[in-house]
């Protein structure tokens, strides 16, 4: 009796990972940091040269003349169609509020090296769903993921012309992850059938990278981040009306390769970057949990593939010294997600599609910038493909499933000679 009842826990503990977001681009959030970089479909790697380095890539530190700080808000506002429950039936979930921040600064110690440290959310997820169950009785059905990151980083800086012609560098990044997952079902003001909070820390990351300008005209970028595990865990949590305690489930931020390119001809900028995301990593990680002293595991599906981002934008500057720079930008994000376990509450198992645009104000010694982008994605699963009960307890059935963010970004930063 009590194997049976841990089995149902841990069933019930998969109901609320299993139904964790699921982007087009895995946990990675596509469209972030910073406005400046944004208002260009978020293209960066070759040419980021401030203290977001950290996110984009370390090597870009070489920018920083003698003091740089930045600081970056973006607000995420997003909907997504699905079907969470069947008494739910097919619905638009509430409108999604995420607020994020990049912070940073750096210092140049010597030509050669130069330091950094940045505190960003690196991913997330999740939506949230009100609606009458089966008796009639109100709920919410709610999940959030965020994936924080804080880095110390660093790059060298080979002086001009040394090994090759132009100016190159080399970056990395030391990553200390932070997650935090909630999941909530029931009753708003007493979510009684699930009710958890996990979180966990990891301190195994890492992110390098190179750039190089063989000409003025000309940058070109690399960077590679490590796959991070955090395990998460909770003391205890409410599941069916019952207390279960010592839950645990990890959480994979994959490994990502990323190349970069910006051209520079007079007024004009293009910009281009492609990231192959290693999302087969996510597969079925076990789900663990004690309920009246039995151990359970059950297996979390995920089964994602890799997936590629293709990021491209143009830049357009007014005037010299302050220069208005006008940007314009475009994402393309394929499938990762698997529409035999589709998920409630994120991208549908389809390609998604964004589109940027920002404007800033460029001193020598100081810029703003705004930004907006606008990202979109559908896909219809057939019922008859969704995996059964019996393999997947949890995922959403078959249906419409739609997606559509907006983002909203603001930038400021400061580069000061020693």
């Amino acid at each position: 009796m009590k194997l049976r009842h841990a089995f149902g826990v841990g069933a019930a503990c998969l109901a609320a990972l299993a139904s964790a977001p699921a982007r087009a681009a895995g946990f990675d959030t596509p469209i972030l940091y910073t406005a400046r970089h944004q208002g260009m479909g978020g293209t960066a790697i070759a040419s980021v040269d401030d203290a977001s380095a950290g996110f984009h890539n370390p090597a870009g530190l070489q920018g920083v003349q003698g003091y740089g700080f930045l600081g970056d808000f973006s607000l995420i506002l997003g909907k997504v169609r699905a079907t969470p429950d069947k008494p739910a039936g097919n619905r638009e979930s509430d409108t999604v509020k995420a607020p994020f921040f990049l912070l940073g600064g750096a210092y140049r110690i010597e030509e050669w090296l130069t330091l950094g440290l940045a505190a960003f959310p690196v991913a997330s997820g999740g939506a949230e769903y009100r609606y009458n169950d089966a008796k009639g009785n109100e709920t919410i059905d709610k999940t959030e993921i965020v994936f924080f990151e804080v880095t110390p980083m660093l790059s060298l800086n080979v002086p001009k012309d040394r090994w090759l012609p132009g100016k190159l560098a080399f970056g990395a990044g030391y990553r200390f992850s932070y997650v935090t997952f909630d999941r909530e079902k029931g009753a708003p003001a007493n979510p009684q059938q699930l009710d958890l909070q996990l979180s966990g820390t990891d301190f195994k990351g890492f992110r390098v990278g190179a750039q190089w300008a063989p000409i003025d005209e000309l940058k070109l970028g690399v960077v590679y981040r490590n796959p991070v595990t955090v395990t998460t865990k909770t003391d205890s949590g409410m599941v069916f009306g019952s207390t279960a305690t010592d839950g645990q489930l990890d959480f994979n931020l994959p490994s990502k390769l990323g190349f970069g390119s910006r051209v520079d001809l007079g007024p004009f900028s293009f910009g281009n970057d492609v990231e192959w995301a290693f999302q087969s990593q996510n597969k079925r990680p076990a789900l663990k949990g004690v309920l009246t002293g039995a151990s359970t595991e059950v297996p979390n599906v995920f089964e994602w593939k890799n997936g590629i981002t293709w990021r491209t934008g143009i830049e357009y500057r007014i005037g010299k010294e302050p220069t208005i720079p006008l940007r314009l930008g475009y994402i393309f994000d394929s499938r990762v997600t698997n529409p035999r376990y589709p998920s409630a509450f994120g991208t549908p198992p389809g390609p998604t599609r964004t589109f940027t645009a920002g404007v800033g104000l460029v001193e020598p010694s100081w810029q703003v910038n705004l930004a907006v982008s606008r990202r979109i994605g559908e896909a219809y699963v057939p019922p008859e493909g969704v995996a059964p009960s019996v393999e997947c307890r949890f995922c959403g059935v078959g249906g419409q499933y739609e997606i559509a963010m907006t983002g909203l970004y603001i930038d400021a930063s400061v580069n000061l000679p020693k």
